[in-house]
Order: structure tokens, then C-alpha cells, then sequence
């Protein structure tokens, strides 16, 4: 069993995504961990280890109130800074109701680029006191600055402001003074929230001298533990205490207070108001870092931007794209080489496009492509200068998969043969290739690959025989704009309108397993590609063969037909059928399946510490289902052995080892384990019945 403390960094890991979380300083750890040892008492009991329990409360307290510049008003600790974005905006509403305040038709106004947490938290407690006030975000600049005009415009018919004084994405920083001076000129006696979550440890901040009525923050964005942050409420501030019960901060924030997180804040606390530590860096050093680390990515990716100006930004904080080159796959080669980097807030990871970006008015691509690294004040040269270097190794496996083109004449070898699927969301397209020829037909093409099948035939110089489709296509399509630019290498230039070339032979014998007639076919290499129909075609696809040797039907690419009765007729038992829409991740099926006849395989279920002992074993088949440039920077050193089979070549591997393999031991693995999932989920379900996964992926494995 897998247990908490058997999970420990990989070796050599380098952490740059410190605006998501940061590790916990050596000395902050002892902190906690000598408080939850020896000084263990409520701080509510009045004997002595209550006592001394308080005396560490009210002292980070007063220290935190230092740090921040608030020698007037409040600072509460609660659980972190969702919590007091919470308390502030219920403080906020609550009051606006009190007063008699009319707040329908009223506005609760926050940062387009603001963290999610609040405007979720204003439209929650919106609805749920019944204040019917409108949320209405402020639009920024393409420099993330918040549009003063239109604050001013509405701030007298709001009920709040919400803002923030460094964003999480791309480290910019609001002018809070100008701020201060537009929304207090406009609308004295709003209540004002700044998110100061990303400002701790970045810059000085004196709260008491502004009007600013609430301010959260959070201890793990600054080398602190999970679970424990404070929020500074402004004297005279309207407050409603989101947890009431037990009267502890004063009322402002009911229950047992976090004593060992509390305990991290004052050790963090000192160390930010200690003038002769060396722990945190100087600014200077700080934006030295960065210029460095974008030097070795400007290197590393001629094609790289900025996604934000250093003169607005604090310098912890790189958010870049690379046009041609998606986000996931820059992460999973940085995670590949244990460079940890995000695509942006962590809350929000499952998102394929960046709202802060979008809100900015910034291009499609690099919303859809941005990266956010970001390092910490306590980061070391050291780290820095081990980054650039890990950069220029995950740049090169980039250039060996074709993902990244170089301009030398080097000829990288990408180990593409067969079938290779790409897919978009659900949206597949296939390539087919033949290695040996250097020869490629395109099947379906996708807006969004057509960059990324671009690269692949200048990197591999191929010669793409046709570029087709499943449905018509107009001239303005992606399939008929990329023939043009493709089809210079060996394209007919007489297509049709599903890009079939004209002039494809039509003296190829039908495959054995077609009962009906073929429009001709056309050779990729050695492997025959068949045409079925015109107005909804099916392309048949045969492995490499000698010329005079009868093809059978080994995939089939049938666009959205699904028909079982439609398509019994083109394939054989065991052609493989690859759909243009695969919703459900099966990869490819067969015909018994369409018809929904045949028994899968069970997925073999064994506990992780039986899995370490499989992946012991000589006889065990390790499927890697990372993409190649990942395996390239961290191959798998293992007894067993190992292929690359990234969900691209799948298809591929079902039809050339469904036989060999059957009954083999095999897991399959991944980063995470959602790849593997998939992968041994359809090996299952294409009769090998001796299949495993890693749950966890490499994360869970031992270094």
C-alpha cells in the first residue's frame, strides 16, 4: 500500500509553478511541527499550555499586522483566502441589506481577470441572500489593467468592488493607489475587496493607510502549509463572521484556531520582516531569474511570446505561448524532464483556454497555448540556472517528435509507420505513413492539427499522397486549403470533393474482405488505401504488401457511418474501424462489436505494491502510453520490457501484436494514469487478458 509518507519528489525535481503553491520552508516545517508536538493547548484554555498556546496566536497576530501595514483594523486568520473572499463578500451583502439599501438593478463589479473564487463567491451569496444585484466584470487592457472609465461609470450604483493586486496568471499588478483615488472619488463608502493572495512577500503593503475594507491572503503561496491564511478587514468595515459558534478572533471567525498553521505564519512573518535574512531575494535578483529563464526559453522556442509586460508584473511570474505548439504538450515534456510549470491557475487546470488571457483580448493562440512558470522569492541561482538547462533538453525532444521544427538539416527519426491517430476534444483524424518510403495520406483533417500535421511533413520531408475526407468538402475547408499546401510534395492536383485524387489507379484488385466495388485506390508506400463510395465515403486501408499479393481489409476509416449493416459489407472480422468521432476514448472497434456481439476481456486489478513487483519481472510488457518526446526525456529503466505506445500509435499496436501479446503480462503506464487508463481499458476490450495500469501513473512511482 501506498501510503503518505512513501511519496517523496522525483529526483532532481525542479518546481516552477510556485504561484499555485509553494513547498514549505525547512524552518516554517520545524515550526508546525514543534507546535503540534510540545505546544499542543487551545489558546481558549486559561491554564498554563492554554496560555502559551495564546501567546503564539496573539504574537503572529501582531507580526502579521506589521507585515501588512495594519497598525488599525483586524486581521483574522481563517482556513486561507477562499475563506476570506467569502467572508468579505457576505460581510458586504449582508450589510447592504441591513441598511434598507434598494439592491436590485445594483452592480457587484469585479476584475475580468480576477481568481475565480470571486465571482463565483459574489454570484453564491448573491443568490443565496437574495440581493438580485448584477455581477458585472470590469474590463482590463491588453497589458491586464483594469479599465478605470468603466469603474467610474458604475461604482455609484454598486454594492461592492472586487479587485486584485497581483494576478495569479500572469503576475500583473494593479496600480492600487490610482485605484484607490477613482473608486473612492466615485463611491466613498463602498465596501472594497483586493485578492493580496499573490502580493505577500512581493512588494510593501501599509492597508491601514488606504481604504481598502478587506484584504485575504494565504500562507501556502509564500512557503507556508495548506489550510491556514488571514484576511485583514479594515477598521469600521461592515463585517457578518462567516463561522459563528465558540467566539474565538474575537467573533470575527468561530472555532479552534489552526494553532500549528498559525504557528507557520509567525515563523513566515519574521523571516519577511528580518532585514538581514537571505532567504527571500532582493527584487533585482528576483528579475534577474526571470530574464535568465526567458533567455533559455526564447532559445529553446524561436517562436515563443509574452503574454504579459515586465513593466506591469511582478518578476516571479512568466506566462508565454509558442504558436504551433499546444500547452499540454510543452507541460507534459516539462513534466517529463521533472520541470514542473502550469497552463495556467491551478484551479481551473482542466480548462483548454486561459479567461485571463481571453479577457486581456489577446489572440486565440495563445490563450489556447499558454504557459504560466512561476518561482517563489526564496528560489535559489542554482535552480535557475539547472531549469535552463532542463528547458533545452525538453525543447529537443519537442524537435525530435516534430512538434517543434528546427532550422538545422538534422533528420530525426519520429518512429512513425501505419495508422496514427491525432484527435482534437472527441475529433479524430488519421495519418497514414509509410516509414519506409517516407510516403503519407491524411484522413479527416482537424482545424486545430493542421499546424501540428504541417510540422510532421517538413520535419519527416514526406511526400503526402492525398489529403481526404468522409463528407464533401468546399474549397475553404481545412482539408482543401491543407492539400494545397501539402500536396507541392506528390499530391494529384486533379481531387475531387472529398480530395480523392482523380487519377488514383483503378486497376487495384478489391480487398478480400470487400463485397463491394472500389473507386480504384491509391499506394502510400506498400499499403493500398481504397475508396468506397463518393458522397459519404469509407477508406479502406491494407498493411504493407507485395504488389501482386491480394489485400485485405486491416483498418477501416468510416467517418461518422456506424451502421453495422452498412459497413459488414467493406470488413472483415478483424478490420479495425476507426470512427471520426470517438467521445468515449475506445481508440478504434470492430465489427462484432458495432453489431454488439463478443466478450471483452477484464481489466486485471492488482493493489500498487503488486504492481512495483510486476514491473519487476522480465516477462512483463510495460507499455509506456506517454507521447514520445516525454518517454525520450525520461525513459522508463525498468527490468521488465518496455515500448513506447503513446494513444496515437494505438491502433496501430492492436493490429500488429493483438496475437503476439494476448496473453502477456502487460501494464500500462503513464504520467498521471488517465492515458493509461484509456489504454488498457481498450487492449481489454481487443482480447488481451492479462492487462494492468498504474493508478497514479509515474507521479506514485519511486524515483
Amino acid at each position: 500500500m501506498v501510503t503518505p509518507v512513501h511519496i517523496r519528489p522525483k529526483d532532481d525535481e525542479i518546481y516552477l509553478d510556485c504561484n499555485a503553491t509553494t513547498p514549505v520552508l525547512p524552518q516554517i516545517a520545524r515550526a508546525v511541527s514543534h507546535t503540534m508536538e510540545q505546544v499542543f493547548g487551545n489558546p481558549s484554555s486559561s491554564h498554563i499550555t492554554g496560555l502559551q498556546a495564546r501567546y503564539i496566536l496573539d504574537n503572529a497576530r501582531r507580526l502579521g499586522c506589521e507585515v501588512i501595514g495594519a497598525e488599525r483594523g483586524q486581521l483574522v486568520f481563517t482556513s486561507g483566502a477562499t475563506e476570506g473572499i467569502q467572508t468579505a463578500v457576505l460581510s458586504a451583502l449582508t450589510a447592504a441589506r441591513k441598511q434598507g439599501q434598494v439592491t436590485a438593478g445594483k452592480y457587484l463589479l469585479y476584475g475580468a481577470t480576477e481568481h475565480k473564487a470571486v465571482p463565483q463567491a459574489l454570484a453564491h451569496w448573491n443568490e443565496l441572500l437574495g440581493t438580485k444585484a448584477e455581477l458585472k466584470a470590469i474590463p482590463v487592457d491588453r497589458n491586464g489593467l483594469l479599465d478605470l472609465d468603466f469603474i467610474a461609470q458604475h461604482l455609484p450604483h454598486a454594492l461592492m468592488i472586487s479587485t486584485m493586486a497581483v494576478n495569479n496568471e500572469t503576475g500583473v499588478r494593479q496600480d492600487l493607489a490610482t485605484l484607490e483615488k477613482v473608486i473612492r472619488q466615485h463611491a466613498p463608502g463602498v465596501p472594497w475587496m483586493v485578492d493580496c493572495v499573490q502580493m505577500l512577500g512581493k512588494g510593501q503593503l501599509q492597508l491601514a493607510q488606504t481604504s481598502i475594507d478587506y484584504a485575504p491572503f494565504s500562507g501556502h503561496k509564500l512557503y507556508g502549509p495548506k489550510g491556514i491564511g488571514f484576511l485583514y478587514v479594515r477598521e469600521h468595515a461592515v463585517f457578518t463572521p462567516l463561522i459563528i459558534g465558540g467566539g474565538q478572533e474575537q467573533g470575527f471567525r468561530s472555532g479552534t484556531e489552526n494553532l500549528p498553521g498559525i504557528a507557520a505564519m509567525h515563523t513566515l512573518f519574521e523571516l519577511l520582516l528580518d532585514r538581514e535574512q537571505q532567504v527571500f531575494k532582493p527584487v533585482a535578483t528576483l528579475a534577474a531569474y526571470r530574464e535568465q529563464l526567458l533567455a533559455a526559453l526564447r532559445t529553446a522556442f524561436p517562436t515563443l511570446e509574452l503574454n504579459h509586460a515586465f513593466e506591469y508584473s511582478v518578476p516571479t511570474t512568466l506566462n508565454f505561448s509558442v504558436r504551433g505548439v499546444p500547452s499540454r504538450d510543452i507541460m507534459d515534456v516539462f513534466d517529463a524532464a521533472n520541470i514542473r510549470v502550469s497552463s495556467g491557475s491551478a484551479c481551473s487546470s482542466k480548462v483548454t483556454r486561459s479567461y485571463v488571457l481571453d479577457a486581456m483580448g489577446l489572440d486565440d493562440w495563445r490563450s489556447q497555448s499558454a504557459i504560466r512558470l512561476s518561482f517563489g522569492p526564496a528560489t535559489e541561482q542554482a535552480t535557475v540556472d539547472a531549469a535552463c538547462a532542463r528547458i533545452e533538453e525538453a525543447a529537443q525532444a519537442l524537435r525530435h517528435s516534430c512538434l517543434l521544427l528546427s532550422d538545422t538539416n538534422e533528420d530525426f527519426d519520429s518512429e512513425l509507420d501505419g495508422v496514427v491517430q491525432l484527435r482534437f476534444d472527441a475529433q479524430c483524424c488519421y495519418l497514414v505513413i509509410d516509414r519506409s518510403a517516407r510516403e503519407m495520406a491524411v484522413i479527416d483533417p482537424i482545424p486545430q492539427l493542421a499546424d501540428r500535421i504541417e510540422k510532421l511533413v517538413a520535419c519527416q520531408h514526406y511526400r503526402v499522397k492525398a489529403v481526404v475526407t468522409t463528407e464533401p468538402q468546399g474549397d475553404d475547408s481545412t482539408a482543401a486549403m491543407l492539400a494545397q499546401l501539402l500536396c507541392a510534395s506528390g499530391c494529384d492536383a486533379e481531387r475531387d470533393n472529398v480530395g480523392w485524387p482523380l487519377a488514383a489507379q483503378a486497376d487495384c484488385s478489391t480487398p478480400i474482405d470487400c463485397d463491394v466495388p472500389t473507386d480504384g485506390c491509391l499506394l502510400v508506400g506498400n499499403r493500398r488505401l481504397y475508396r468506397v463510395g463518393s458522397r459519404q465515403p469509407v477508406y479502406l486501408l491494407s498493411s504493407p504488401i507485395e504488389p501482386t499479393a491480394g489485400a485485405r481489409v486491416d483498418f477501416a476509416f468510416v467517418g461518422e457511418q456506424a451502421a453495422p449493416q452498412v459497413l459488414e459489407s467493406v470488413l472483415g472480422e478483424h478490420t479495425l474501424v476507426c470512427r471520426k468521432w470517438d467521445d468515449d476514448f475506445a481508440i478504434a472497434s470492430q465489427l462484432r462489436e458495432l453489431k454488439g456481439e463478443g466478450q471483452p476481456c477484464q481489466l486485471v486489478n492488482i493493489a500498487p505494491e503488486q504492481q512495483q513487483e510486476w514491473l519487476r519481472r522480465p516477462e512483463t510488457l510495460v507499455l509506456d502510453v506517454r507521447e514520445q518526446q516525454e518517454h525520450q526525456v525520461t525513459p522508463l529503466q525498468l527490468p521488465a520490457q518496455v515500448m513506447n505506445v503513446p494513444l496515437t500509435r494505438l491502433v496501430q499496436f492492436l493490429y500488429d501484436h493483438r496475437e503476439d501479446f494476448k496473453n502477456r503480462p502487460i501494464i500500462c503506464l503513464c504520467r498521471s494514469g488517465n492515458r493509461s487508463a484509456v489504454a488498457a481499458q481498450v487492449l481489454t476490450r481487443f482480447g488481451f487478458c492479462n492487462v494492468s495500469h498504474v493508478s497514479g501513473g509515474m507521479a506514485l512511482l519511486a524515483s
